[in-house]
């Protein structure tokens, strides 16, 4: 067995925190951070699913829109969707979950209107 003695350089330094979606009236997030957190929930194409949120609400997590009905980064619509609470749609993570369900694993993008009106293709290509 091998000794080493520990000195305060070989103590384990902490892990990057994960970057936090921005406070209210913060930055948005950034098309690379969408993409990441698209990944991170299980999009199948977080390319894809980045794009639709930077298409409906241009990276910010807090957006609302459709008159007071439609929330966060995907702008879930809370009429059709009633299961999600909306507090917790301000949430990224919640948000992005939201929308992996509404889409169906990912793959029925219909119930976006910037994917029907082909909006979502600008941040296709684009650098993240």
């Amino acid at each position: 067995m091998l000794s080493v003695a520990a000195g305060p350089s070989a103590l384990a330094q902490p892990a990057p925190a994960p970057t936090a979606p921005p406070a209210p009236g913060g930055p948005p997030m950034t098309l690379a951070e969408l993409r990441a957190l698209a990944a991170s929930v299980g999009f199948p194409d977080p390319i894809l699913a980045a794009a639709v949120a930077m298409a409906e609400s241009a990276g910010n997590p807090f957006a609302v829109g459709d008159n007071g009905t439609s929330f966060g980064l995907w702008q879930i619509h809370a009429p059709a969707h009633p299961e999600f609470d909306t507090t917790q749609l301000m949430g990224a993570t919640y948000n992005a979950h939201a929308a992996l369900l509404i889409s169906k694993s990912g793959v029925d993008w219909t119930p976006w209107t910037t994917f029907n009106s082909g909006a979502y293709k600008q941040y296709m290509g684009a650098v993240a």
